[in-house]
């Protein structure tokens, strides 16, 4: 297993296995159900019945509650 750290709005993919350290979550392994480009820019949903979701291109600018990502290689 490899972690690949997030810099890039282009690098997750959809069922990607992603690591989420923010907010409540901490090293939390999760599935990206849904890459969804929105005029906002892209959301990862990774939780529908939750509505659990984040702003990729706020986490790349430091705004996310996201605090750490990385893909699960």
């Amino acid at each position: 297993m490899k972690l690949e750290p997030v810099t890039k709005i282009d690098q997750i993919s959809e069922n990607d296995t992603l690591i989420i350290t923010g907010h409540t979550l901490k090293n939390e392994p999760v599935k990206a159900e849904i890459v969804k480009v929105s005029k906002d820019g892209i959301e990862i949903i990774f939780d529908k019945k939750m509505n659990r979701y984040f702003n990729l291109g706020m986490f790349l600018q430091g705004k996310s509650w996201v605090k750490e990502l990385a893909i699960i290689k």
